[in-house]
C-alpha cells in the first residue's frame, strides 16, 4: 500500500499561523474579560490589577467573586436608563409623539433583543433565500440584471443613506417600531444572496420537474420541496445573521431608540458618563455587561456548532 505525500505550501503555513494567532487573541480577550468581571473596583482601578487574577484581599473582592458585578447588571438599578423624546413630524400623519415615560431595565433589553434579532434575521434570510432561488432557477433576462446589480452593490459602498432612510420611515409613520426594522431588513443585498444563489445553481432541476409532473404548483414546489431540501443552508444563514443582529447596536440606536436592545444598552453603558445612572458602573461591572451580551451568542455557537461549521452541500439524487 503506497503512502500519499501531502504537500504543504509556504502560503498555507502562513495562513494557518495567522489564523491560530487570531484565534488565540480572541480567546485571550474573552479570558481577560471573564477574569476582570469578577474583580472589585478597588482591585481593578485603585489597585491597578488589570491583567492579574482577582485579589482576594481587596475591598469588595468577596462580593465581586460572588457574581456581584453580574447582579448589578441583571438586577441592579444602575443598569437602566429613561426613554428619550424621539417625537417627529410625518408628512402623512402629522406630529407623532414618541416619548414613552418608562424606565428601561434588563428585562426590556432582553425582550427587545430577542424580538429584533429573531424577526429581522429571519426576514433578511428568507428574502435573500427567495430572491436567490428565483434568479437561479427561473430563466428570464431580469434575473441576470439582478445578479449583476448585486455584484455592483457589493463592490461599491453606499454611504450617506441613513438620513434619507430615517426621513422615509418618519414620513410613513413607522419610525421606532418593529415594523420599521422589518422594512429595513426586507432586502436581499449582501453576501448571503450569493451563498444561496450558488447553492441553488448546484441543485438539480429533477426535484422541480418531478413535482411539476405530479401537478404541484410553483409555490408548492418552493415550500414543500425546495425549502425542506435547503433547510440546513437557510438556518445556517439565519444563525449567522442572528449573531450579527444580536451584536448590532448602531441600527437600534438610529431607528429603534425607545426599544433598546442589550447591545445598545451595553454601548450606552460604556459611553454614558453624564446622568441616567449608567455612569455609576465601574470598569469590572461594564466588562460583566459585555460578558452577559456574549453569553447567548456563545450558547448558540455551542449548540449549533455542527450546523455552523458543517458544509453547505446537499445530496439526494442517485445518478
Amino acid at each position: 500500500m503506497q503512502k500519499t505525500k501531502i504537500k504543504i505550501s509556504v502560503t498555507s503555513i502562513i495562513i494557518a499561523v495567522l489564523l491560530v494567532l487570531y484565534a488565540v487573541s480572541l480567546i485571550l480577550l474573552m479570558g481577560w474579560g471573564l477574569i476582570n468581571s469578577f474583580k472589585s473596583d478597588d482591585d481593578y482601578s485603585f489597585g491597578g490589577n488589570i491583567l492579574g487574577f482577582p485579589d482576594l484581599n481587596a475591598w469588595g473582592a468577596k462580593e465581586a467573586l460572588a457574581f456581584g458585578n453580574y447582579r448589578k447588571i441583571l438586577f441592579g438599578s444602575s443598569f437602566q436608563f429613561d426613554a428619550i423624546d424621539a417625537s417627529y413630524y410625518s408628512v402623512l400623519f402629522g406630529y407623532v409623539e414618541n416619548a414613552p415615560g418608562t424606565n428601561f431595565t434588563f428585562g426590556h433589553f432582553i425582550f427587545n433583543s430577542v424580538m429584533y434579532s429573531v424577526i429581522c434575521s429571519f426576514v433578511h434570510a428568507f428574502i435573500a433565500f427567495t430572491c436567490a432561488y428565483l434568479c437561479a432557477k427561473y430563466k428570464f433576462r431580469f434575473s441576470e440584471i439582478i445578479y449583476v446589480t448585486m455584484l455592483v452593490v457589493m463592490a461599491i459602498p453606499i454611504v450617506g443613506s441613513s438620513p434619507s432612510m430615517m426621513s422615509v420611515l418618519r414620513d410613513l409613520g413607522i419610525y421606532d417600531t418593529i415594523f420599521s426594522m422589518v422594512v429595513l431588513n426586507f432586502n436581499f443585498t449582501g453576501v448571503y444572496f450569493f451563498v444561496f444563489y450558488a447553492h441553488f445553481k448546484g441543485l438539480s432541476d429533477t426535484y422541480m420537474e418531478a413535482a411539476e409532473i405530479d401537478g404541484a404548483s410553483q409555490i408548492g414546489i418552493f415550500f414543500r420541496i425546495i425549502f425542506p431540501l435547503c433547510a440546513k443552508v437557510f438556518f445556517t444563514v439565519f444563525l449567522l445573521q442572528f449573531i450579527q443582529t444580536w451584536n448590532d447596536y448602531q441600527t437600534p440606536l438610529l431607528y429603534y431608540p425607545n426599544h433598546p436592545t442589550l447591545s445598545y444598552a451595553v454601548f450606552k453603558m460604556m459611553r454614558d458618563t453624564t446622568g441616567g445612572g449608567m455612569e455609576d458602573q465601574n470598569v469590572p461591572t461594564r466588562v460583566a455587561g459585555c460578558m452577559v451580551l456574549a453569553v447567548p451568542i456563545f450558547t448558540v455557537f455551542i449548540a449549533c456548532n455542527k450546523l455552523l461549521m458543517g458544509n453547505l452541500t446537499m445530496g439526494g439524487l442517485k445518478e
